[in-house]
Order: structure tokens, then sequence, then C-alpha cells
């Protein structure tokens, strides 16, 4: 379903406004001294709000230019919204979140190392970064990942077994390792998101009482910035465009294409959105369509159903994928020059 336009009726876009109300009234309201919140122990996203000091950000690659060939805006921001990558018994459920995540990642460091090795393959007569080599990287690492064979989604104890088998499969096992986090701290994903590939499992928890917090799911984004004076974090999310649909004040885009557009733009890679929430308490927007989803088995004492409104639902960091990639060292000679006498 290449061709399905993205839209945000009038009524969402009021919802995402009064939300950000809410966090500047709550952030205004908050007493000066230690607050104790009764929250889910992970760290909390929340929309973004006016900063403290000016953000100063530390892009994905920042540290020099973006891979011509190919990712020229940094992490790569493909979208879920496409083919049949939904739940069979329920087709607007897109669930292909955790898939997309790591091809965000795994072209990012193919990009990298273009030259030195390949990370992806190309699934037809085209160049392995062609826009239409998307579609048929995720369905792989779908299967490679088990997306919707036991859960609604992916499993995050099954990411790290299958990048270790897909890039041993590339003969780069000496190159490439897994790690996972579990409720990852802000400074662990500072030190992280600029050299490795970050994949970040979100979940949705809703109080639904005094210091009851009920699991509704989660969703899968890839990290793609971080701002660490604020405590920002910037992400390729494959099922909105939130940055690019103002629902953020803080992101970046390319500029280079028009919003809304169809769920196939970004698989040109230079076309994306990072999304910037912070990292602090209070809540943050969450879709009511992802509930359900990529389920973690640690949390299942805490399921439940969801009850509502949607303010009660906050989006909180689980979980961490880590791929870290082989060090790139660069040799600078120093060249003294005396001057002519």
């Amino acid at each position: 379903m290449s061709d399905q336009i993205r839209h945000k009726s009038a009524c969402q876009r009021a919802g995402f406004l009064v939300l950000i109300v809410l966090s500047l009234a709550v952030l205004y309201m908050l007493p000066a001294g230690p607050v104790a919140w009764a929250t889910p122990p992970q760290s909390p996203l929340r929309q973004t709000v006016p900063t403290l000091a000016p953000p100063r950000w530390s892009w994905v690659g920042g540290s020099g230019p973006y891979p011509v060939d190919y990712a020229p805006s940094g992490m790569p921001d493909f979208d879920q919204q496409q083919s049949d990558w939904h739940d069979g018994a329920s087709p607007g459920a897109w669930t292909h979140s955790g898939p997309v995540a790591v091809a965000d990642v795994l072209w990012w460091f193919d990009s990298l190392a273009k030259g030195k090795h390949d990370l992806l393959p190309s699934f037809g007569g085209w160049d392995d970064h062609d826009a239409q080599n998307v579609v048929p990287l995720v369905n792989e690492l779908a299967a490679r990942l088990g997306t919707n064979s036991v859960i609604s989604g992916t499993d995050v104890l099954a990411f790290v077994p299958a990048l270790e088998e897909y890039v041993a499969g590339r003969g780069l096992q000496d190159l490439y390792s897994g790690n996972i986090i579990m409720r990852p701290t802000f400074e662990q994903l500072h030190e992280s998101t600029v050299s490795d590939g970050v994949i970040l499992l979100l979940g949705f928890w809703e109080q639904q009482g005094p210091d009851q917090w009920v699991y509704l799911g989660g969703h899968y984004v890839a990290a793609a910035g971080v701002e660490h004076i604020n405590r920002y974090l910037a992400v390729s999310d494959p099922f909105r465009d939130a940055f690019e649909a103002a629902e953020t004040l803080l992101g970046r885009s390319d500029g280079g294409h028009a919003y809304p557009h169809a769920s196939d733009v970004h698989n040109d890679a230079q076309n994306v959105s990072h999304d910037a929430y912070r990292v602090v308490v209070p809540t943050s927007a969450s879709v009511p369509s992802l509930f359900g989803q990529n389920l973690a088995a640690a949390f299942d004492a805490y399921r439940g159903d969801y009850v509502g409104p949607l303010f009660n639902v906050w989006t909180t960091i689980d979980y961490a994928i880590v791929l870290s990639p082989p060090p790139y060292y660069h040799l600078y000679i120093p060249i003294i020059v005396k001057e002519a006498r």
C-alpha cells in the first residue's frame, strides 16, 4: 500500500496541541524541590516543550559528512505502513516497526562502510540503496525476527540473535556485535546513539489508579540523535512523522519533500523526519492502534486493556537494542612546514 497517504485530521492536530499545552502546564506547576513520581522505572518520553538552554544536538554520524551513497540525511526513516506489514486479523494494525527500525540501522551502517564491506544485499536488479530495496529488505528482516509469528509484532528478545545471524550471513560476525539493555538510562542512550545503531522499544503504560500501571504494548523506533543539555532524544519513527506534521516542536527534516505524502516517500533515504522528545516526566502522546503490539514478556504481570482517556497513557523507553559497528580509525600525520629563509 505504498500509495497510502498519511493525513492528520483537524481533531487529531487539536488533540496534540492540547497534549503539548497540558505538558507545559504540568512543567510549570512542578514544585521547586525533588519530586517523587509513581511511574514505571523506565525513562519516560514526552512531547517537546521549550528548552532550558539552546539545544546542542549530536546526530548519528554527526562527526563528519553523511554518506552520499546513501544516507544523505543521517539515520534513515522508513515507514511501516506499506505492503502487507500488518496483522492479518487487523489490517489497520501496522505491526512491522521492529524490522523497519532494524532496516534503518543496517542501511545507515552499510552506507557508512561503503567500499569496505557490504551489509545489505540487493534484492533485485537495482542498487542495494535503491528505494525499491526497502520493502524486500524489511520482509527479509521480518522473517528473521519472527514478526507476527508468536505475538502481534516482534519479540524484543529475538533481535540480538537475529542481528548476529544476519551479520554472520554477510561474513561480518567479527565486525559487528549486538547487545540489549533493559530500562536504559538517558546517559546510556547518550553514549550509544551517536556511534552505535540503537533500536528502542517504547512501552505504552496507562495509569488506571494510584500506583496502578497497566502495560498496553510497545513500538520500535531507531535513535537518530541526542541532546544532552536538555535531555532530548530524536528518533526515526516508522509509524509517524511527528516533526513534519508539526506534532513536536524540535526535530529535523531534510526539507526537500512535501507533507503529507505517500508512505513510500521515505524509501528514498534522503527523506526523513527526525522527531525529538524530552526524556523526562510527564507524558507523551501514544497511538491506540499500536496497543497490543510488540509485548515484552518481562511485563506480562502488568498487561491489561486500555481504558482511557489517552492522556493517562505514558510512553517509556523499555529496551534498547544496540548494534555496535567496527571502529573506524583515521590517521592524521602532522606536517611541519618551515618558512623558507
